[in-house]
């Protein structure tokens, strides 16, 4: 099965797919942690670290190249977090996905929790609240250079603008399931749970 997760910044995408990673053993492709992670010496890499720092989208056509090139390491399935932002991605690499959860997320609460969040500095997990270490491998815990409210409000008018469109393109396909991630995770997460445990069952059928 092939997820993509679409939301506002802050819904908790990350968090929810390292968990169904994790239940279900399917590969999680976290998009952001493959830009973030590219070397200095990578031809992209201060472009892509200049788009970051401004909450704006890469070039979307250096992402597919990325993106592509680690989907195709799962043909049998994944969760991704972070692809077909806008429509213009679809014309650079449509990953054909199964189902798309669109986690609804309230602009307030998405607010809060990147204020609150902190990332390791070893491993990229992320924390919502003031964790000390990585409870994973004992990471220094630390803000994101970007989770502030400038760069917030900047990513949240990228959202509305262009991410939007592709959740409306998505709900013509039939393809959008919408959880509400206004909720607490474990509410969260048993939405989540319970529709790729009824599409596990229907492709068994």
């Amino acid at each position: 099965m092939k997820i993509l997760l679409i939301g506002p910044p802050g819904a908790g995408k990350t968090v929810i797919a390292e968990k169904v990673s994790q239940h279900f053993n399917l590969p999680f492709i976290k998009v952001g942690s493959l830009l973030r992670d590219l070397k200095p010496d990578n031809q992209y890499y201060g472009i892509i670290q200049d788009a970051m720092s401004k909450g704006v989208l890469s070039p979307n056509h250096i992402v597919a190249a990325i993106v592509k090139d680690e989907a195709d390491k799962y043909p049998q399935g994944y969760i991704m977090d972070g692809w077909v932002r806008q429509m213009t991605d679809l014309e650079q690499y449509d990953p054909l996905v199964d189902a798309v959860f669109y986690m609804e997320c309230s602009k307030d609460n998405s607010f809060e929790r990147i204020h609150n969040r902190s990332v390791c500095k070893i491993d990229n997990s992320i924390y919502s609240f003031s964790d000390k270490v990585c409870s994973l491998c004992g990471g220094e815990l630390a803000k994101r250079p970007d989770d502030n409210s400038q760069v917030f409000d900047q990513r949240w008018k990228v959202y509305e603008e262009k991410t939007l469109p592709v959740i409306e393109y998505y709900k013509k396909q039939g393809k959008i399931k919408t959880i509400d991630a206004d909720l607490d995770i474990l509410s969260v997460l048993d939405q989540v749970y319970k529709l790729i445990e009824n599409f596990n069952d229907s492709a068994k059928k």
